[in-house]
């Protein structure tokens, strides 16, 4: 077993070393040909970095031809699979400018966008790479309504929406808790109006009653009725909407509250 060991260990130097021999000889060449077929070989064992090295010094040599659109689009795919996304994503749209006709144009918009998605963040933070995606989908699929990665975008894009959907309601929320009751009636609304089916649609339903009623209870006596009616408005779509609530009953005292509230401004 030692014997082994100790024979195991130069023979694999060996195979390092005469692959990095190889390699920095090709680096050297001036052979195009050589540099492609190695490219390519490099590319097959999924060596991408040097696949994309060599890549980069001939694909000018071979710009818009049939042995260029191959090398460009390995070169596409190269970055992809190093999770290089943002310049991935540059690149297939590269590609397709170049090679518009190529076979590989709706692969490359795809991937162009799933590089958008896969740069698309946490959904606390900035989204618009989100809405990138989106809008890149949206084109592929009106590009190519038959194809058969449709399902897979269609999956995609619920999921990116609800991502939107969370941020603007986690936005809306925010203005509440931090008691700016006025931009949280109004976020709210607006969160509803983008996303009418939302998860969020009976909690967003219930702040709206509180949001109404609070924003209504600290107004200026000008504006204290019209506020105070748009929390009656809110608190009886909740009552339509979520008769079984563990809410209702806490909506049903603030429902008699602002009633009071009114006929004390109508009897003043």
């Amino acid at each position: 077993m030692i014997t082994k060991v100790k024979f195991l260990i130069p023979l694999t130097l060996l195979l390092i070393l005469g692959s990095c021999t190889e390699y920095n000889k090709l680096l050297k060449s001036n052979d195009n040909e050589e540099k492609r077929q190695g490219a390519l070989r490099y590319y097959e064992e999924e060596e991408w970095i040097k696949s994309i090295t060599l890549l980069e010094d001939i694909i000018p040599y071979y710009k818009l031809t049939a042995q260029g659109e191959e090398l460009y689009f390995k070169y596409c795919m190269a970055s992809y699979q190093l999770e290089d996304y943002i310049l991935a994503g540059y690149y297939f749209k590269r590609f397709v400018r170049q090679y518009p006709t190529s076979k590989n144009v709706e692969e490359a918009l795809f991937l162009s966008a799933m590089c958008s998605v896969k740069n698309s963040p946490e959904y606390s933070l900035d989204q618009t790479e989100t809405m990138n995606a989106l809008d890149e989908i949206q084109i592929f699929v009106d590009l190519y309504p038959n194809s058969n990665r449709i399902d897979t975008c269609n999956k995609i894009m619920d999921r990116l929406e609800a991502k939107l959907e969370l941020k603007k309601y986690e936005n809306a929320y925010l203005y509440y808790k931090t008691e700016n009751y006025k931009a949280a009636v109004v976020a709210f609304e607006s969160t509803l109006q983008k996303y009418p089916n939302s998860p969020h649609k009976e909690d967003i339903h219930y702040y709206l009653v509180k949001s109404n009623y609070l924003l209504a209870i600290n107004s200026i006596p000008s504006k204290k009725k019209e506020r105070l009616s748009n929390t009656l408005k809110s608190y009886r779509k909740f009552v339509a909407l979520f008769p079984d609530s563990k809410n209702l009953s806490e909506v049903e005292q603030i429902n008699k509250k602002a009633i009071k509230e009114l006929e004390l401004l109508e009897n003043n």
